[in-house]
């Protein structure tokens, strides 16, 4: 009889390929950042904290999200695991999780301290340990705790060390966390002493637009669309259309027009309010300040 022919994957090739996306510091950066301000339990204003610190070749960013537990530590670090909020049904930016390789994009350590319900727990992955593992088996991950009982509040420490580039640019990680935190409303994030704030462009002309037709309307319910013209031609990372459904950020687009004339003064967003009563009360919690502060149409 013929061998069956099978798929496999070399998680040590996945975890670096994947890494290979996040090749500076603010990319890496932000997708801890990202994930602290969505992961958060209902009612908690969201607040990171990134500390740079380029002498030690190392970076911080603590959270005061939800934390995790250790069997979502399992899910963490598992490759093209689906999204666990996604999986039960709750909405939200990540599909197959990132986390566990953006931090080799740029350096050789990443350490993961996390607190869930009054439990701490402490993890790492080396680059060495990566690159070990000649075969496709497994990488294991290093345990320095597991559940110890604890005072802390819910959170998560991410620490990047044996960073790899020759200097970790503070100000690019600024102005990278300060084009994109108006994705969400009513969050906090600093990087060391510098408090994050995002400040629109100004603006020529805005529009806005609503569902019209029967069809439109079942499909996508009372959302709108704005799209705003800049006075000033845009950076990159604060062009285009936010789209965003049920408070959660998906992804930011000009559908198709990028790169044509004009392009790179637009910006916008577009919004589905959620129906889920808890869906409701976790919006209003985090974007109803965005709201209350927009001029009445």
């Amino acid at each position: 009889m013929t061998e069956s022919l099978l798929v496999r994957s070399h998680v040590g090739r996945d975890i670096l390929q994947s890494a290979g996306v996040f090749k500076n510091e603010r990319l890496a950066v932000w997708e801890y950042v990202s994930n602290g301000l969505e992961y958060v339990d209902p009612g908690t204003k969201p607040e990171v904290r990134v500390r740079i610190k380029d002498q030690e070749r190392k970076i911080l960013i603590a959270d005061n999200g939800r934390g995790m537990a250790w069997s979502d530590l399992q899910t963490f670090f598992l490759m093209h695991g689906e999204n666990a909020d996604r999986r039960k049904g709750r909405p939200g930016r990540g599909f197959f999780g990132t986390g566990k390789s953006a931090a080799f994009g740029i350096a050789d350590t990443l350490r993961v301290t996390t607190v869930r319900n009054g439990r701490r727990s402490k993890v790492e992955l080396t680059r060495s340990a990566i690159e070990s593992m000649g075969s496709g088996e497994p990488i294991p991950v290093k345990t320095i705790e597991r559940d110890l009982t604890t005072d802390q509040t819910n959170g998560t420490l991410i620490e990047i060390e044996n960073v790899h580039l020759r200097k970790i640019d503070q100000s690019s990680v600024v102005q990278h966390v300060e084009r994109h935190i108006s994705r969400w409303a009513a969050v906090t994030v600093f990087v060391n002493n510098h408090q994050c704030e995002y400040k629109e462009p100004p603006l020529d002309r805005e529009f806005a637009f609503h569902p019209e037709t029967p069809e439109q309307r079942r499909t996508l319910g009372n959302a709108e669309l704005k799209v705003k013209v800049s006075k000033i031609k845009l950076d990159e990372g604060a062009r285009g259309i936010s789209i965003f459904s049920r408070g959660v950020w998906h992804e930011t687009t000009l559908a198709g027009a990028a790169g044509r004339e004009t392009s790179d003064y637009i910006f916008g967003e577009t919004r589905r309010p959620p129906t889920d009563r808890q869906q409701v009360t976790n919006f209003r919690l985090r974007y109803e300040p965005l709201y209350a502060a927009e001029p009445k149409q």
